[in-house]
């Protein structure tokens, strides 16, 4: 049990930081001819320092937080701040909730300094940062304490069900004793991620940013007439104050039924030409009429039953597991951070189909924009593409495993195909 352990975290480190090398190693790799025209000679060479700096300070990251959870292993960390939780008050559940609330704390101050390097350090010398330092101190405090009462509460909720169902060893008595509960914790997580889902735009992106209606002029007046062929609402439509913290662009869809939302980043608007804003409406648009959303709730919601149901089954077999490092009973709070620590290797693999399906989408989104503004649409991925310093040469391991957008390349690749293959029907049609 100690070993599996062990060589969890370190395959998990390994197999991170080999994925990592191998985009690095083809920062220099020829580019597609199709984005040839991205970056200039001289954003070339600060991309290539930009990714240099980002690279090398992500290794450090998966590097320090990998060999942490190794030192808290081997060396008893966590049944030392078992006890100190223990302390602090007599409540079973309190205890377990204090136990993870204090490893937080110490991962989050961890990597506090490598955020405020990246942010203030590399993303402001590449002219990306536009976060004050009363911004970010604000966003830390909101961040922490919508996460904490959030987490903590649904926390709360599953281990009261847990110590009141499982604790006796029911689980091991047949379904019918641990269904129930399992199905209990699967639709309240369920609840509550459907909640964030309607209420993301809503409450808790403005809870960070300034939403406002897409005003009147130019750009207004072409989003109507797409609005007008594609059957969409114009009710929902925003733009974000994003360049307040950053000179990234992007746009999202968020919701669905009545609480679909389309917001726009005002560094878009001010760097894209409108016929590229309008496109990129359009890809979002695209998301909405395929349900992505819905689907992506679905899928979440699949994984979770899965993976609640193995977490029962384990928390009440972790006895040994806790035993195995330094433990003198089991203890909640370790078996749940156990469980991520073991199935994370899992994840790597699960990332595999569920990153294809993501990328799948995106190339819909992106047909149903080329189906409108082909050209527009190719624009506006260029010039996101160089606005974000993106990798126009990522490694295709890389882009299976973590790239949930295909490469710029390939989607350009796409809309052209797309495109030609509109051209050719249209001319078929006129012979006709």
């Amino acid at each position: 049990m100690y070993a599996i352990t062990i060589l969890a975290v370190l395959f998990t480190l390994a197999a991170e930081l080999t994925v990592s090398l191998l985009n690095y190693s083809r920062r220099s790799h020829p580019i597609p001819d199709n984005v040839a025209d991205v970056y200039d000679e001289t954003q070339y060479q600060r991309w290539l320092d930009y990714t240099m700096e980002t690279h090398r300070l992500g290794m450090l990251s998966k590097g320090v937080n990998g060999l942490a959870t190794l030192g808290m292993l081997i060396y008893g960390g966590f049944p030392f701040i078992a006890r100190l939780a223990d302390s602090l008050t007599t409540h079973a559940i309190l205890r377990i909730l204090a136990f993870l609330a204090i490893l937080y704390g110490l991962k989050y101050s961890l990597n506090l300094g490598l955020k405020l390097y990246r942010t203030f350090g590399i993303e402001a010398r590449y002219g990306f940062n536009k976060t004050t330092p009363q911004i970010f101190v604000l966003d830390q405090l909101k961040s922490l304490t919508l996460g904490l009462l959030l987490s903590g509460a649904l926390l709360y909720s599953l281990l009261w069900l847990y110590l009141n169902h499982f604790e006796s060893g029911t689980l091991t008595s047949g379904p019918a004793a641990w269904i129930p509960t399992w199905l209990t914790a699967w639709l309240m997580i369920t609840a509550v991620i459907l909640v964030m889902n309607l209420l993301y735009t809503k409450v808790f992106i403005r809870l960070f940013n300034t939403l406002t209606p897409l005003t009147e002029g130019p750009l207004y007046d072409q989003i109507l007439n797409l609005a007008q062929k594609t059957g969409y609402s114009l009710k929902a439509i925003s733009v974000m104050n994003a360049s307040r913290r950053s000179t990234r662009l992007n746009a999202f869809f968020s919701g669905f039924g009545r609480f679909k939302h389309i917001v726009l980043y005002d560094n878009l608007i001010e760097k894209c030409a409108t016929d590229e804003v309008v496109a990129v409406l359009a890809h979002e648009i695209g998301h909405a009429k395929h349900k992505d959303v819905l689907r992506n709730f679905l899928q979440s919601t699949l994984q979770i039953g899965a993976t609640l149901a193995l977490l029962l089954y384990f928390l009440t077999a972790s006895g040994p597991w806790a035993a195995a490092f330094g433990f003198t009973e089991p203890h909640l709070g370790f078996a749940l951070l156990l469980f991520g620590i073991l199935t994370e290797p899992l994840g790597l693999l699960l990332s595999l189909p569920l990153t294809a399906l993501s990328r799948k989408a995106e190339y819909h989104a992106d047909g149903y924009a080329a189906t409108l503004l082909p050209q527009a649409m190719i624009r506006a991925l260029k010039v996101l593409a160089r606005e974000n310093f993106s990798n126009l040469t990522p490694h295709p391991l890389a882009v299976k495993l973590t790239y949930t957008h295909p490469p710029i390349s390939q989607r350009i690749a796409a809309i052209e195909r797309i495109a030609a293959a509109e051209a050719a029907a249209t001319r078929s049609t006129k012979k006709k």
